[in-house]
C-alpha cells in the first residue's frame, strides 16, 4: 500500500524484541521511526521482576543465534561485542532426574554421542543420526525463510525453482508429516535423554509431540552457534536494542496502547490510541500477536 503521507514516521506496534530490533534496522537505514508500546517497560517477555534489591528474568534465559543480533546491530556500524557481553555456555543445560541422576546437554556431538552411548547402546548412533537430520533441516530452513523478508508467499519460495529435483529434495527433507517428538523417539531409547532433547522446544512453549519436525533445527543451531548467557540477563538485550534505536533517533512511546490502524482501500496513513490521539504513519510495522492485528485493523 502507498501511504498517504510519504513524509510521515515509521510506526512500529510493540517494542517487543522484534519491535526493538525492526527499530533498529529501519532507523539505520535512515527511516525515522516511532514505536508504539501498550507497557510502561520495553522488552514484551524479555521483563524483569526486581524486588528487595534483587531482580529476576521473567522471559528467557538463554540467547541462541547471536549472529542475529550482530546482524542488526551491523546495520548501525556497531559491534556486538561492544553492546553486550555474552558469556559462551557448555554444558548448554542440565536435567535433573527423579532418581537422582542428572544429564547433560553438551556441545560437542561426539562427546554427547559417547555419553548417551554408555547410558543405552545405540543411542549414540541414533543421536549422531538426529544432528545430521537437524543440520539438513537448519540450513534448508535458513534458505527458504530465515534471513528472507516474508510478506507473502513469493518472498519465500521461486516459484519458477518449485518442481526442480533440489527444492523437491528440501520440500521432503522438512517432514512435514512428522513431529519433533517423533523424530526423537525413532532414535533416542533412554526416556531421560528423550525429555533432554524434548526440552528442545519446550524452553520456546511448543510441545514436542506436536511441534513440526522442522523445528528439529534448534539442536543444529545450538551445536552451531553456542548457547550464551548475557551479563545482566536476558534483559540486557532488550536495554541493549533500545539504546542503539535510541542513538538512532527512534522515539518510543510506552504506556501507549495502539487500538486501531487507520487506513482506507489503498494505503495505511496511522494509528489511534487508547488515549484517543492518532499519529500519522508513512508505514506501519505491528509485532504483536497477528490474532490481536485482525481485531483492531
Amino acid at each position: 500500500m502507498k501511504p498517504k503521507n510519504e513524509n510521515a514516521p515509521i510506526v512500529i506496534i510493540g517494542a517487543g524484541l522484534g519491535g526493538l530490533a525492526a527499530a533498529c534496522t529501519l532507523s539505520a537505514r535512515g527511516h525515522r521511526v516511532v514505536v508504539c508500546e501498550a507497557n510502561e517497560w520495553t522488552g514484551g517477555k524479555a521483563a524483569e521482576w526486581a524486588q528487595e534489591g534483587f531482580r529476576f528474568d521473567m522471559g528467557p534465559t538463554i540467547l541462541t543465534l547471536p549472529s542475529v543480533l550482530r546482524r542488526i546491530m551491523g546495520e548501525s556500524g556497531s559491534r556486538l561485542e561492544d553492546r553486550l557481553d555474552l558469556r559462551r555456555l557448555d554444558p548448554q543445560w542440565r536435567c535433573f532426574f527423579d532418581d537422582g541422576r542428572a544429564l547433560d546437554l553438551v556441545e560437542d556431538v561426539a562427546t554427547m554421542a559417547a555419553e548417551l552411548e554408555r547410558r543405552a547402546p545405540g543411542d549414540g548412533r541414533g543421536y549422531e543420526d538426529l544432528m545430521a537430520m537437524s543440520e539438513k533441516l537448519h540450513e534448508v530452513s535458513r534458505r527458504f525463510v530465515f534471513w528472507k523478508s516474508v510478506g507473502g508467499l513469493r518472498d519465500t519460495l521461486d516459484i519458477s525453482a518449485t518442481l526442480s529435483p533440489e527444492t523437491m529434495r528440501d520440500v521432503l527433507a522438512l517432514r512435514m508429516h512428522s513431529t519433533l517428538g517423533r523424530e526423537i523417539r525413532k532414535r533416542i531409547r533412554n526416556p531421560q535423554a528423550v525429555q533432554v532433547f524434548d526440552h528442545f522446544t519446550q524452553y520456546v512453549g511448543s510441545n514436542p509431540l506436536q511441534a513440526p519436525a522442522v523445528l528439529t533445527g534448534i539442536a543444529h543451531m545450538q551445536v552451531d552457534e553456542g548457547i550464551w548467557y548475557p551479563i545482566g540477563g536476558t534483559r540486557a538485550v532488550p536495554v541493549a536494542l533500545r539504546k542503539l534505536a535510541e542513538e538512532n533517533g527512534v522515539v518510543f512511546r510506552t504506556g501507549a496502547r495502539v487500538t486501531r490502524i487507520l487506513h482506507d482501500a489503498k494505503s495505511v496513513h496511522g494509528v489511534q490510541l487508547a488515549s484517543g490521539e492518532t499519529l500519522e504513519a508513512s508505514a506501519i510495522v505491528s509485532s504483536v500477536d497477528g490474532s490481536r492485528v485482525a481485531r483492531e485493523k
